[in-house]
């Protein structure tokens, strides 16, 4: 019998146990993937918290925590100035907006999935200053406070260059309320839940403001997925994960958790 065969087949056998031993070893010590990192502006009720840190809580917080568990990938939420969201979903610093509208602009460079509900985009004023509206030409003459980087509706946007409307710029939209309550604008549009929340926050603004009835939009509510970003492989899924929320009354129980003075999507 040749044993020199013998001890090398037992060597071979051997050699092959220690790398099977080995590999799950090595898979475990790979890196976990990179979370896909989301923004949005501090935004109540759909985003709580301050610029510049990890978000704390909101309605839309929750929906992406559910909605990201259902794809199984890591995620990160942080909270920005709206206009440097838009700049970083759309310069690759960011895979998506947690929350926003759809207009052409934005199309370009992000893609939207379903819709998780639709809000209304009111117009705000005092409540001891009447106003009502009909066609955007009835705006003429009115100073609108508007959020820097904000796009309230494509018909909206086109009507400020068309009929010369006059708009002043801040930064948020408690700042345009405050400018509204001490009437240095005459009106300022803003999501109905939001406006809601914050009013609802500050006793200040208690009894100050009325609301135009007619709506400047009523307009579905969307994540932003940029196109240049890993994410858009999930694009799918995500879809998918967001029907069965709607479906199952995910999207519906946290919407009444955070919005429980208006009717649920």
């Amino acid at each position: 019998m040749d044993r020199s065969g013998t001890v090398g087949r037992k060597v071979l056998l051997c050699a092959f146990f220690v790398l099977a031993a080995a590999v799950p070893s090595l898979q475990a010590e790979e890196p976990a993937a990179e979370p896909f990192l989301l923004v949005e502006d501090p935004w109540p009720p759909y985003t709580l918290g301050e610029s510049g840190h990890e978000v704390q809580q909101g309605l839309i917080v929750e929906l992406m925590l559910e909605l990201f568990q259902r794809i199984d990938q890591p995620l990160r939420l942080e909270l920005y100035p709206w206009k440097r969201c838009i700049y970083m979903v759309r310069n690759r610093k960011a895979d998506a907006l947690m929350l926003t509208v759809k207009t052409v602009e934005r199309e370009q460079f992000a893609y939207f999935p379903t819709p998780f509900f639709v809000n209304k985009i009111q117009f705000f004023h005092k409540r001891d200053s009447p106003f009502s509206w009909n066609e955007f030409s009835d705006l003429k003459g009115l100073t609108i406070g508007i959020v820097d980087g904000a796009k309230y509706s494509q018909e909206f946007q086109d009507a400020i260059v068309r009929y010369g409307l006059s708009v002043e710029l801040v930064s948020s939209i408690e700042i345009n309320l405050k400018k509204l309550q001490a009437g240095r604008i005459d009106i300022t549009p803003v999501l109905d839940v939001v406006a809601a929340s914050i009013i609802a926050s500050d006793d200040g603004f208690a009894g100050e403001f009325a609301v135009a009835e007619k709506p400047l939009k009523v307009t579905p509510m969307q994540m932003a997925i940029g196109r240049s970003s890993r994410l858009m492989e999930y694009r799918d899924a995500v879809n998918a994960a967001i029907m069965e929320m709607k479906s199952d009354g995910t999207v519906a129980s946290v919407y009444a958790k955070y919005v429980p003075q208006l009717s649920g999507p």
